[in-house]
């Protein structure tokens, strides 16, 4: 499951980030890495994905979530 299918209010997991070196340095520089629990703040499913991650917020955009493999738990 991507990061950009998690409905509003649930918590996952992240499993696995399926980018390029730079974008995975990148979101790794921000927190956002494999093993860390996070929890959907927002989902519209047009726009971004807004997560909490140890109480720090992220605004993901779609195309970068869909790259985000998680799992809910």
């Amino acid at each position: 499951m991507n990061l950009s299918d998690v409905p509003n209010g649930k918590k996952g997991l992240i499993l696995e980030i399926e980018t390029g070196k730079r974008l995975f340095n990148r979101l790794v520089s921000m927190g956002i890495n494999q093993g860390h629990e996070f929890t959907v703040v927002r989902n519209n499913r047009n726009g971004p994905v807004v997560i909490d991650i140890d109480g720090s917020r992220f605004a993901i955009g779609r195309g970068m979530s869909e790259k985000i493999l998680v799992k809910e738990i």
